[in-house]
């Protein structure tokens, strides 16, 4: 642990220094590109406006990430516990993280998955025809929104009525990852309904009897952990599975989009439906940045980090670091070689089978349907599909 007085705001004396300020709305307007020029800089740069050191580079990333001893979670910049927004696994370390993933994996796994797959089978395939009806096509609201909306809550065992409530509930959790800016503000502000309905509805009496918020609430049955603990965990599955799904599956028709000789490689192949959703981890991953507090005075890969400093890995820029990819602004779904999309070590998205299963199977049906995508009405989202 480390006390709060520890947490160093004063930049090291030899770091390069920037009062860029990575989260404004026109910053995040130009990802992925925004985050990957501050590598310009050099491999870590001080961000004067939040005191905390960004990393733009594969490999201290990749190295950081699982080194939960000498670089904690449970201290990170701009965590707030206070906000209403139930504080996910990922801000905790051994040993409460431990109890807590392993008792929600049991659910998680590929084995545990696969009886869900016919059932989003069905989903996308309706998804995708009431989409192409429409002609013009918004990627994220019509296809990664409404299928999510559809089969994640299904799964949780919520209620049809209010469900729309969950994207508001979703983008607050989001934003909770970064500072308490504006954006910050507005989006908590437009989810005090989604906070309340997400509250009643992850309860023992309103979930669906043998759904997956039904099993883990039977996991305070076993004394596994407490009825308040095992509520928290289903709002703590839906915060974290429900945004970033929807933009990841987003952001790989995104990628298409930019990059059409993509998609008659996927319906020539489809099993690089899989490779599609690896190379949008690296290409424009929905979770940006990872944060954690060096626990230690140290050096990794040339960045000598002192016990205090705040991280915030930048996913994004180390997903675009050209000495680990050839031609990283390009996406290629044929590329292979693992990313740090998910982050990594015990701190690695817990809901990942969740996710590629839901992305691929999203994809599946649009491969087969649609022959090809292609961008309309100037804007990178709204895309026409024949």
């Amino acid at each position: 642990m480390i006390a709060h007085d520890e947490i160093l705001t004063r930049p090291p004396p030899t770091m390069p220094r920037t009062d860029a300020d990575p989260f404004t709305k026109e910053w995040i307007a130009a990802l992925p590109e925004s985050d990957a020029s501050l590598a310009k800089l050099g491999p870590a740069v001080w961000l004067d406006r939040y005191d905390s050191i960004a990393i733009m580079t594969h490999e201290p990333v990749r190295k950081i990430l699982p080194d939960w001893r000498r670089f904690t979670s449970t201290a990170k910049p701009f965590y707030d516990p206070f906000t209403l927004v139930p504080p996910i696994l990922v801000v905790q370390d051994p040993p409460e993280h431990t109890v807590a993933r392993d008792a929600l994996m049991r659910f998680l796994s590929p084995a545990a998955l696969a009886p869900y797959r016919a059932a989003f089978v069905a989903d996308a395939e309706r998804i995708v025809d009431a989409a192409l009806a429409k002609g013009t096509v918004d990627a994220v609201t019509d296809i990664a929104a409404a299928f999510v909306l559809k089969v994640f809550p299904d799964m949780l065992g919520m209620p049809q009525e209010g469900r729309a409530l969950i994207l508001d509930f979703g983008d607050a959790a989001f934003n909770t990852v970064g500072p308490r800016n504006a954006i910050f503000e507005a989006s908590m502000a437009r989810a005090a309904p989604a906070f309340e309905w997400v509250d009643h509805h992850t309860r023992r009496d309103t979930v669906t009897p043998g759904s997956l918020a039904a099993k883990i609430l039977g996991l305070s049955d076993e004394g596994i952990v407490k009825e308040e603990e095992a509520e928290f965990l289903i709002r703590a599955t839906l915060a974290a599975g429900f945004d970033t799904t929807v933009l990841g599956i987003a952001n790989i028709l995104g990628g298409i989009v930019r990059f059409p000789e993509n998609w008659p490689l996927m319906r020539a192949d489809p099993a690089l439906v899989k490779n599609a959703v690896n190379e949008m981890l690296r290409y424009d991953p929905p979770a940006r940045m990872q944060g954690r507090t060096a626990l230690l005075d140290m050096e990794v890969e040339g960045i000598n980090f002192r016990r205090g400093d705040q991280l915030s890995l930048l996913l994004t820029a180390a997903g675009r670091d050209g000495a680990r990819w050839a031609e990283p602004e390009r996406f290629d779904v044929r590329r292979t070689g693992a990313n740090v999309g998910f982050g990594g070590g015990i701190h690695i998205c817990m809901g990942q089978v969740l996710a590629r299963m839901e992305s691929e199977v999203i994809l599946e049906a649009l491969v087969k349907k649609v022959a090809a995508i292609e961008p309309a009405g100037g804007g990178g989202s709204i895309c026409r599909c024949g």
